[in-house]
């Protein structure tokens, strides 16, 4: 059965395409629209998790989909953003890293074994959101320092991760 909440996870998959074209456009008023549909997309995420808690409509769809839909809003926008020269390489390649790596190692764990999200890594989230979204239509210092804080914490949660693993694993 599809739950209220997969409906706002599944929206910020088709919405992540619709960012990435709308960044590419050479034109600012297209960019900006880009900037409210990834507002939107944003938003989304913050309501599935509230929606699927506060109901208790966790779901299977949900727990797979709804990861992967973050790191898609996060990697899709983030490329148009390197491709325009906004966003720093270094910054995208932190990024990927760090979900490449957390991503491998929850598919190592065995099936029983949660890893749910860190704290940190629901700040990483939200400070990668907040970069991304600047980055996009702003310049100068506060794009700068949001690219720095959430590569810090995008580094920090992959540290976090690599500690929580080791003390799940079976030696």
């Amino acid at each position: 059965m599809v739950k209220v909440a997969d409906y706002f996870t599944f929206s910020r998959l088709l919405l992540t395409p619709v960012v990435v074209l709308l960044w590419l456009s050479p034109m600012a008023a297209v960019r900006w629209a880009g900037v409210g549909v990834f507002v939107v997309a944003g938003l989304t995420d913050v309501a599935d998790g509230r929606i699927a808690r506060h109901f208790k409509q966790s779901s299977r769809f949900g727990s797979y989909v709804d990861p992967f839909a973050d790191k898609l809003l996060v990697l899709g926008p983030a490329v148009a953003l390197v491709y325009d020269h906004r966003l720093s390489v270094w910054w995208f390649v932190v990024v990927l890293a760090r979900e490449l790596a957390v991503t491998t190692l929850r598919s190592v764990l065995k099936a029983d074994t949660a890893m749910p999200a860190s704290r940190t890594a629901k700040w990483k989230t939200l400070t990668q959101l907040f970069a991304i979204g600047a980055a996009s239509v702003l310049t100068g210092v506060l794009p700068l320092g949001l690219v720095a804080l959430s590569g810090l914490l995008t580094i920090w949660s992959g540290a976090e991760y690599i500690v929580r693993f080791w003390h799940a694993i079976d030696l």
